[in-house]
């Protein structure tokens, strides 16, 4: 069972609930939120990528930080633009009454100060809806970094298979020069070329391990486990070729204005501003947004694209690379082939079967993005 990292701040509207024997595991909504059996699979010792949106929601410390945060504002009645205006003339007013008269520098300086919280007040432009956007848009940056981490997860295991496939083939390799040093038909040089070969093989395999290590301990913090914890992960979903037919950048830059982010919160800002020169910058600001956004859109429709030009490229090869591999299993069943000869063609045959899963990766990751885009996540530019 998963050995949840326990939050180490008090939780909003939790509950302390039993994922197994002595286990427990602090959620961030309460357990009535949820079916006992959706409350299950999230507690399960399984990652899978259809979750990530759910566990970091209900185990990620920041976010549940954000929620307490929307909390306390709640509280405090911080809820509109002039309450957090208020704010900042309550801070004038208390400041102005430490002016005593009997500290001329101090009474500057509080003067001064009296008068900066002045103008914060009159072009403030926060209140709890600006607030929660941005903790709203935290999050789901945090729901995509946990899926790339995952989809990288799995590149760099892929690359580890293809890396160990190339080391059995140097080692091959080796033993043969090795013979033929023997023989006479090699140089000490060769044989020390094809160790050192063996040698960089083995320095790229140990760092990808190093790296596949790192990424799974990444996932496992922001999504509730402890870092060293041991989750079953299962592998991503297939690409829904289905869903490549029916993208329409044309429309989606639509519903990508309507969802994006950043731009609902410089419109609730702009809505909330009563200074004219606050209100023009926002102005500026709120169209450069939408140009980027629509920029954006188009820039990542066009990636899906390579990428699915690359996915199908990839699968040309791996078709024709299977053919070469059954005809260089006929020529070592009747001795036309060397048994060395052979593995470098399975080599090239298992090289490019990985491509393919490589390819279909980053396809993926390339959807992934472009829904997230569409979804609010788009770039609104510096």
């Amino acid at each position: 069972m998963r050995q949840w990292k326990r939050m180490g701040i008090c939780m909003i509207a939790t509950v302390l609930s039993a994922s197994g024997p002595g286990i427990t595991a602090w959620a961030g909504s309460p357990e009535f939120a949820r079916t006992p059996e959706v409350w299950a699979k999230l507690r399960d010792n399984v990652m899978e990528y259809d979750e990530l949106a759910d566990l970091i929601h209900e185990y990620n410390v920041t976010v549940q930080k954000n929620q307490l945060d929307i909390n306390d504002k709640k509280k405090d009645d911080l809820i509109t633009s002039d309450d957090y205006a208020q704010q900042y003339r309550d801070a004038a007013f208390d400041t102005r009454n430490n002016i005593s008269g009997d500290n001329p520098i101090a009474d500057a300086q509080s003067a001064v100060s009296a008068k900066q919280a002045d103008e914060m007040a009159d072009k403030n432009v926060q209140d709890i809806t600006v607030y929660q956007l941005t903790h709203q848009q935290e999050e789901a940056n945090l729901v995509a970094s946990a899926q790339n981490l995952l989809i990288s997860y799995f590149q760099k295991s892929y690359e580890l298979e293809s890396a160990k496939n190339s080391l059995e083939l140097q080692q091959a390799v080796y033993q043969a020069t090795l013979a033929r040093q023997a023989a006479g038909t090699a140089t000490q040089i060769d044989v020390l070329g094809a160790q050192e070969s063996m040698q960089n093989t083995q320095t790229s395999i140990d760092k990808l391990k190093s790296t596949i290590e790192e990424t799974k301990q990444k996932l496992c913090v922001m999504l509730g486990w402890k870092y060293n914890a041991s989750p079953e992960i299962k592998q991503v979903p297939e690409v829904d070729m289905a869903r490549l037919e029916s993208m329409n950048p044309d429309t989606d830059k639509e519903t990508a204005l309507n969802n994006n982010f950043t731009l609902k919160i410089n419109k609730q800002k702009r809505k909330n501003a009563t200074a004219d020169l606050t209100i023009q910058t926002l102005n500026r600001t709120i169209a450069s947004n939408e140009q980027n956004i629509n920029a954006d859109v188009a820039k990542e429709y066009q990636a899906v694209l390579q990428a699915k030009a690359t996915y199908e490229q990839a699968v040309a090869e791996d078709t024709l690379e299977s053919k070469n591999m059954a005809t260089a299993d006929l020529k070592l069943q009747v001795g036309n082939i060397s048994p060395l000869d052979h593995k470098k063609q399975q080599n090239a045959y298992i090289t490019k079967s990985i491509a393919v899963k490589t390819a279909e990766l980053d396809l993926l990751q390339a959807v992934q993005t472009y829904e997230n885009a569409v979804n609010g996540l788009a770039s609104t530019g510096g």
